[in-house]
C-alpha cells in the first residue's frame, strides 16, 4: 500500500504532463484542419470525415489514459511498474500494431496500394510481425517492443515520402550510411504536410499515448538465466534469418522481380517494407557470375593485342580542369524546350577547339558520387545501381584518372564548395590519391564569395579555380583539379532565385528557379573559358553534368509531349544524358554532338593531350568503337541503335561480362589487383 501511495502521490505532475501532451496533440490536429480536409471538392467531404475521426480518436486517448489507463495505479515491491504475465492474445495487440505501420507506410508512399496483391500486403505485415517479435524477446516487453516497432515505420514512412519527393528515388539503405550528407542538404527543401503526414503524426501520438498508460506484459518475470538464454536464442533467430534473407532466393520464389535500376517498381508493386528489403538485398559487392582472377587477366592480356596506342595531339597541357556540375541538364535533348530566353547560350555557341555532347549516367535525381566515381575511375556503376562505391566498396587504395596524371608528374587537387564529409569524400579522396581537397572551408572572406540559391555559387567557384591553378603555375607545377560545383543542387521549391527563366506554355515556380540557376552557371562558364582562352600555359577544361534534377512530370511530359513509360528505350535514355563538353586553349578535334557515356569520359579526355595512357584505358577506347555508350538501361552499338541489357546480342553481353570482370578486380581485389593494367606502374 505504501508504495502505490507513492505512486497517486507522484500522480499529479504525471497527469499535468500529459495534460499538456494531449492539449498539444489537438493543436496540432487543428491547425493541419485545412490540410487533412483538403481543397478538391471531391474529396472534402472524405475530408472532413477523416479530421471528424481523428478529433475523436485524440479526444477518446486522451479520456482513456486520464480516467482509464494509469501504470502508476500498479506497482512493484521497490515502487516500479509491475511486470505482468504475458497471455497469448495480447499477441493480438501487437498484430494490429503491425498492420496500421503496414498501412500507414503504403498510404503515404504507395499510389498503387489498391492494386497490390493480398498475399503480397500479407507479406509486408509478416514481416513487419517478425521484426515486432524479435524486439519484444529481446526487450522481453510487448510495451516496448510495440513503441519501438510504431516509431521506427511511423517516421520512416515520412522519411521515404520526402525522400522520394524531393529526390524521384526512394530511400535505399545506401542512404542511412550517407545519413550525414542527407543532413547537410536537408535544409534547402521546402517540407509541406500532407493528408497521409497529418494522420501518421495523429495516430501516432495517440497510440504512443496509450501504449505509455498500457501495463507491462513481459515473458518472464523474473529469472536471469531465462532472460539471458531467451536473447541469445532471439539473436540465433536473429541471424538465422539475416543468412536466409542473404541466401535463399525467396523473394524469386514469391514472385517478386527486383528492379534495382528503379526500385520504385518493386516498392509499389509488392509494397514498401517488402520492396526495400528486397533492393537491400541486392546491394552487396559481389563478382560477377563466373569471375576469376586468371580469367580477368586473360581478358587484360587479350585486350592488349590490339590496341592502338596513339591519341591526337602531342601537347601536354600544363592544367587540366575537371568540373562535375550539379544538377547540368539540358531538357532541350529530351524534347521541344521553348523558353523566354536561351537557357545556355554560350554552352551552345561552344565549337573552337571543343568536342561536345551528352554524357549517359546512372542516377537522375540525386546520387551524384556515383557518376564522379565513373569520370574519375573507367568503371561503370551500373553493375551496383543501389550504393555508392566512395561509402560501402572503398577500403583500398584505387587506380583512377588521379594516379595515371600523378605518375607523370602532375599535382593534383579536388574541390567542391561544401562540406568535404558528404558521400565519405575526405576518405574516398585520400584512397584515389588526390594532393589536396579545397572545400567550403578554403572559400575565406578574402575571396569574396557569393551565394546563389543558399550554396556557393558557381561564379565564385570558378573563380577560386583560376585563383588555385595560378598558384600552381607559378610553382611550376603541372596540375590536375577536380572540381564538383554545389550552386545548382536540390531544393527548388525555396523562394530564392530570380525567376529569370520562364517556359513557354508552362507556369511552374520550380521549373523557372532551375533553370534560372542553369543560366546564371552558362554565365559563370562563360567567364572561366573566357579566363583561360588568352592563358599562357596550356590548359584543358572538362565539364559533365552528374545528373537530371527531379523535375514535376507534368513538366517533362510538357518537353517530351509524352510520359517516360510511353517512350522508346532511345527516348528514355535522354532523361539519362547529361552535356558535357572538352575545351582546350590549344588545338584539339572539334566535334558536335558526341554521344558516349561517363565511364568514357576520362579516356576521351587524355586523348586529347600528348600523355601516357594505361592499358585500361585503351581497353576503354577499343570498347567505346563497338559499344560508344552504356549505363543501367543498356548500351548502344556501333550502328546508333540502342538495345537494354536484357535484349542485348550474346556478342556484345559478352563484351560487357569481360568488363564487368575487370571493374570487379580495379574496386574489389588488393592482392589480386592487376596493377599492371590499370596503373602506368608497371
Amino acid at each position: 500500500m505504501e508504495y502505490e501511495n507513492r505512486g497517486r502521490n507522484w500522480s499529479k505532475g504525471y497527469k499535468i504532463f500529459w495534460a499538456i501532451y494531449w492539449v498539444c496533440v489537438f493543436i496540432f490536429l487543428l491547425t493541419q484542419r485545412k490540410t487533412v480536409i483538403g481543397t478538391v471538392q471531391v474529396e472534402m467531404q472524405m475530408g472532413k470525415v477523416l479530421f471528424a475521426g481523428l478529433f475523436a480518436a485524440v479526444a477518446g486517448s486522451a479520456l482513456l489514459c486520464t480516467f482509464v489507463l494509469h501504470p502508476l495505479d500498479k506497482v512493484d515491491e521497490k515502487g516500479q511498474e509491475a511486470r505482468l504475465q504475458i497471455w497469448p492474445w495480447h499477441f493480438l495487440v501487437m498484430l494490429g500494431v503491425d498492420v496500421w505501420c503496414f498501412f500507414i507506410i503504403e498510404y503515404i508512399n504507395n499510389t498503387e496500394l489498391v492494386a497490390m496483391e493480398w498475399k503480397y500486403r500479407l507479406l509486408n505485415i509478416g514481416f513487419i510481425l517478425i521484426f515486432s517479435m524479435i524486439a519484444f524477446f529481446l526487450f522481453n516487453s510487448l510495451k516496448r517492443a510495440l513503441m519501438l516497432i510504431l516509431s521506427v515505420w511511423s517516421f520512416i514512412s515520412i522519411a521515404f515520402y520526402y525522400v522520394y519527393l524531393f529526390r524521384g528515388e526512394p530511400l535505399q539503405l545506401i542512404d542511412f550510411f550517407s545519413i550525414a550528407t542527407a543532413a547537410t542538404v536537408s535544409d534547402s527543401y521546402t517540407y509541406a504536410l500532407t493528408r497521409g503526414i497529418v494522420l501518421d503524426l495523429v495516430v501516432y501520438f495517440c497510440v504512443l499515448g496509450l501504449l505509455l498508460h498500457m501495463r507491462n506484459y513481459v515473458l518472464f518475470q523474473k529469472g536471469v538465466i531465462r532472460k539471458v538464454l531467451m536473447r541469445v536464442g532471439v539473436a540465433v533467430f536473429a541471424f538465422g534469418m539475416y543468412f536466409f534473407y542473404l541466401n535463399v532466393n525467396w523473394n524469386g520464389g514469391l514472385g517478386i522481380l527486383t528492379d534495382l535500376f528503379a526500385p520504385i517498381k518493386t516498392y509499389t508493386e509488392y509494397g514498401t517494407t517488402v520492396g526495400f528489403f528486397c533492393v537491400a538485398k541486392y546491394m552487396r559487392l559481389s563478382p560477377p557470375e563466373g569471375y576469376s582472377v586468371s580469367e580477368t587477366k586473360k581478358i587484360a592480356e587479350d585486350s592488349t593485342k590490339d590496341q592502338k596506342k596513339n591519341t591526337t595531339t602531342d601537347v601536354k597541357p600544363v592544367n587540366i580542369i575537371a568540373i562535375m556540375n550539379e544538377s547540368w541538364a539540358d531538357f532541350s535533348y529530351i524534347g521541344n524546350l521553348q523558353t523566354n530566353q536561351p537557357v545556355m547560350p554560350f554552352y551552345d555557341s561552344m565549337k573552337e577547339n571543343t568536342i561536345k555532347g551528352h554524357t549517359q549516367v546512372c542516377i537522375t535525381g540525386g546520387g551524384t558520387a556515383k557518376t564522379e566515381y565513373e569520370f574519375l575511375t573507367g568503371n561503370s556503376v551500373k553493375r551496383f545501381p543501389a550504393m555508392v562505391p566512395y561509402v560501402s566498396y572503398f577500403t583500398h587504395d584505387q587506380y583512377s584518372l588521379v594516379t595515371t596524371l600523378k605518375a607523370q608528374g602532375y599535382k593534383t587537387a579536388a574541390m567542391h564548395p561544401y562540406k568535404g564529409s558528404n558521400w565519405n569524400r575526405e576518405t574516398a579522396y585520400r584512397l584515389l590519391d588526390f594532393d589536396r581537397f579545397y572545400t567550403q572551408d578554403d572559400f575565406t572572406a578574402e575571396d569574396d564569395v557569393e551565394y546563389i540559391h543558399s550554396h556557393i555559387s558557381d561564379m565564385s567557384n570558378y573563380k577560386k579555380i583560376i585563383q588555385v591553378v595560378n598558384e600552381e603555375n607559378k610553382a611550376g607545377n603541372p596540375f590536375f583539379l577536380f572540381d564538383i560545383t554545389m550552386q545548382n543542387h536540390g531544393g527548388y521549391t525555396a523562394d530564392d532565385v530570380d525567376k529569370i527563366i520562364t517556359v513557354d506554355g508552362y507556369q511552374n515556380d520550380v521549373v523557372s528557379r532551375f533553370l534560372s540557376l542553369e543560366k546564371y552557371s552558362d554565365d559563370a562558364l562563360e567567364y572561366l573559358i573566357n579566363y583561360f582562352k588568352n592563358y599562357d600555359e596550356p590548359t584543358l577544361i572538362i565539364m559533365f553534368g552528374d545528373h537530371y534534377p527531379t523535375m514535376p512530370e507534368s513538366f517533362t511530359e510538357h518537353v517530351a509531349g509524352a510520359s517516360y513509360d510511353s517512350l522508346s528505350l532511345e527516348q528514355q535514355q535522354r532523361y539519362y544524358s547529361t552535356p558535357f563538353f572538352i575545351w582546350a586553349n590549344y588545338d584539339i578535334p572539334e566535334e558536335q554532338n558526341v554521344v558516349t557515356s561517363t565511364n568514357y569520359l576520362s579516356t576521351l579526355l587524355l586523348e586529347q593531350t600528348g600523355l601516357k595512357m594505361t592499358d585500361y584505358n585503351y581497353y576503354l577506347k577499343n570498347l567505346m568503337t563497338k559499344m560508344p555508350a552504356l549505363n543501367h538501361l543498356g548500351y548502344e552499338d556501333a550502328d546508333g541503335n540502342w538495345y537494354s541489357w536484357s535484349g542485348g546480342s550474346e556478342e556484345y553481353l559478352h563484351d560487357e561480362w569481360q568488363y564487368e570482370c575487370l571493374q570487379y578486380n580495379n574496386l574489389a581485389e588488393k592482392r589480386n589487383r592487376l596493377d599492371w593494367f590499370f596503373s602506368l606502374t608497371k
